[in-house]
């Protein structure tokens, strides 16, 4: 064990050596014999010693306590005085030295020796505390977040570095003030100022807050989001922690974002999920509302051959162009325009009934009726635009957008550049809607369960036995014939229905999982889930729910998301991933491949399983492209620690090269044909 040092300072020789004897028979290490206060304080320095022994009256114009002083202000070695003096005035300049001992002689070697093993153990123990004190300080003024704490008072006792800077209070000392004066918490909405449940957290409560906002000492804005936590001791709750971190620069990421995902990025008007979102809002009021309002259709004329002839620039210029157009005719802020896709626009007349939605689209039209010049080329630009009244007596969104998709094909088929308005007993709508059909038969299969459930192994490249299946649907005909998803996947698609079609598959593919659970077999179903659902907020809490239900694993459900539908909703689909994975479920990008730019969002996605794009694989044995391109996905694939699929396995010669370039796993006719599941 490793000697004390100690420091003696006794300007008496006799008592000063008999004072080392004592101490090196203790064990303890004198480092240095002082007789005056100058000397003590440079033996101090010189020798950094774990403890000094000090004797009050000191030969010279300094004393004992002078010197402890001094030795306080430059380092932090503890002193025990040593003294015959104990007089009120000489004790109440010692205490301003703060030693950690006052030993009065002639003292006892016992007492002696206690007092100096009790000093010793003390200064441990306070360096030990000041170092945490550093380390916590260190701490607290490096993080990102912001840090007050206050007292049951609500005063304020401590802020950190983050704080002064959000709160605007910089260098100046608020210990002591309230914390409701430094930090001001606004509601984002309302403006007015936030309630801080300040009697629930000292009742041992935590109150998170968000979306509110703080004013700083400068009037300025920051959005902030954090925390209120007890602060307990073993006496009870002695006030709380205030944690809050600037989102400002979040906040407008995140708008941001939302932005994006509502908007068209070329027009900037509102995109086509949000419009029909905002449309299904309004047709629902309608419903109980005596209020009409007015959809108006509208789709180019001359669309195609302007890309045709000119490129997607000048196609892209022309979209502009005419949304600029419409956008100044449309000009309120209480009616909805967006651009539903390609060519076609969407405008919504809030609170507008047919005569004056008349008027307005053939404002459109006579804007529209021009020339649209690019470079060398000139082109005649006309519309097509139908239009549908919404109200009370056929609020159902499916109809609306179905009758208005009617009158513009039909004004475009008369030749374009005029208006048709729905009319439901005109013999040329009741034609075009026996072509619409679909929505109906659709909404019926999903009512009656008009459904089958079908599967096609996936079989491992190497052999390894697992019953892993992608789950299919096919629709049932009332005659009983079975109609392929690629007849009515595309209505569905279009007219928003995907996301019920998804939830009757996931449904049923679970009954059936728990059903050959029951009988022994524990297979893994991937079960396809479409850009729709993906959009949708209500289908993860639905998909979590359903699992939680049933008496399945789910490690046993792989979800199957389109490259497209995943690179389109990027956000959305990482945090639907992220959840379900909690689950167990493992997730599969479907079509991979289609474009190569997808690699990069990859890092991103938390998937398992890359199905590369079957278009490429069918052809690898005549193809060398399509065989490149086969290996590079697989070799990607694999470098991220994914197993790939390879579909469309039409033969053997296919499934030859597929495990010759290490394809993990395969999918087509060569390995089976796809076949009904007996019903659960």
């Amino acid at each position: 064990m490793v000697s004390r040092r100690v420091l003696i300072v006794e300007d008496e020789k006799i008592i000063a050596l008999d004072l080392q004897r004592r101490l090196e028979k203790f064990g303890y290490r004198v480092v240095a014999l002082c007789a005056t206060a100058d000397e003590a304080v440079a033996k101090a320095l010189e020798h950094y010693p774990d403890i000094i022994l000090m004797d009050i009256m000191l030969g010279g114009e300094r004393d004992g306590i002078d010197a402890a002083l001094e030795i306080k202000q430059r380092q932090s070695t503890p002193v025990v005085f040593l003294t015959a003096y104990a007089d009120d005035n000489t004790v109440a300049r010692a205490k301003k030295a703060e030693p950690v001992g006052y030993v009065l002689k002639p003292f006892k070697e016992r007492e002696l020796r206690t007092t100096i093993d009790i000093a010793l153990y003390k200064a441990d123990v306070d360096r030990k505390l000041q170092e945490q004190e550093q380390l916590f300080e260190t701490i607290f003024d490096t993080m990102n977040d912001g840090l007050i704490a206050v007292g049951a008072d609500q005063e304020i006792k401590f802020l950190n570095p983050v704080a002064r800077d959000l709160t605007g209070v910089f260098d100046q000392d608020v210990t002591g003030h309230p914390l409701q004066e430094v930090l001001s918490l606004f509601d984002e909405h309302s403006q007015l100022p936030a309630t801080i449940p300040f009697a629930s957290v000292l009742g041992g409560d935590t109150f998170t807050f968000e979306n509110v906002y703080l004013e700083s000492e400068q009037g300025g804005r920051v959005d902030i989001a954090g925390s209120i936590s007890p602060i307990r001791t073993n006496y009870g709750t002695d006030g709380a922690l205030v944690t809050f971190r600037d989102i400002t620069s979040l906040r407008k990421m995140s708008q941001v974002i939302e932005y994006q995902a509502s908007h068209d990025t070329l027009t900037g008007l509102m995109n086509r999920d949000e419009f029909f979102s905002r449309l299904k809002q309004v047709a629902d009021a309608a419903q109980d509302s005596p209020l009409q309002h007015t959809l108006i259709y509208l789709d180019l004329d001359q669309f195609k051959i302007v890309n045709d002839v000119c490129g997607h620039q000048a196609g892209d210029e022309l979209l502009r162009q005419v949304s600029s157009d419409v956008k100044g005719i449309v000009a309120s802020e209480e009616h909805l325009l967006a651009r539903l896709g390609g060519d076609e626009f969407g405008i919504l007349l809030i609170n507008t009934d047919i005569a004056r939605a008349m008027t307005s689209a053939h404002a459109i039209l006579a804007s529209l009726n021009r020339k649209f010049i690019w470079q060398k080329h000139a082109f005649h630009v006309t519309a097509s635009i139908g239009i549908v009244p919404v109200r009370g007596t056929n609020a159902d969104i499916y109809n609306i957008l179905a009758a208005a998709d009617d009158a513009s094909y039909l004004a475009k088929e008369e030749g374009g550049n005029i208006i048709k308005v729905y009319e439901m007993e005109d013999y040329t709508f009741l034609k075009r809607r026996g072509e619409m059909q679909w929505i109906s038969r659709l909404n019926h299969a999903l009512d009656d369960n008009q459904f089958e459930l079908w599967g096609q192994p996936i079989v491992s490249a190497n052999g390894a036995a697992r019953d892993h299946q992608e789950v299919l649907i096919r629709m049932v005909d009332t005659d009983g014939r079975l109609i392929s998803p690629s007849d009515f996947i595309p209505a569905a698609e279009k007219y928003n229905l995907m996301p019920a079609v998804d939830r009757w598959v996931l449904a049923r593919a679970l009954d059936l999982l728990a059903a050959m659970h029951t009988e022994g077999r524990n297979p893994l179903f991937s079960i396809n889930v479409s850009g729709a659902s993906l959009a949708d907020e209500s289908f993860l809490d639905y998909a979590e729910e359903l699992i939680s239900t049933h008496s399945v694993q789910g490690s046993q459900i792989c979800l199957e998301i389109t490259e497209t539908a995943a690179i389109a909703n990027l956000s959305r689909a990482t945090a639907f991933m992220r959840r379900l994975k909690n689950l167990g479920v493992t997730f599969a990008l479907d079509d991979f491949g289609n474009g190569f730019s997808s690699f990069s969002y990859l890092k991103t996605l938390p998937v398992d399983y890359l199905k590369i794009d079957g278009s490429f694989v069918k052809d690898i044995a005549d193809d060398l492209i399509d065989r490149a391109l086969v290996v590079a996905v697989n070799d990607i694939g694999h470098v991220m620690n994914m197993k790939t699929i390879a579909e469309f396995v039409k033969d053997g010669q296919t499934r030859a090269l597929l495990e010759e370039i290490g394809v993990d796993y395969l999918q087509g006719y060569e390995i089976a044909k796809p076949a009904p599941f007996s019903r659960p």
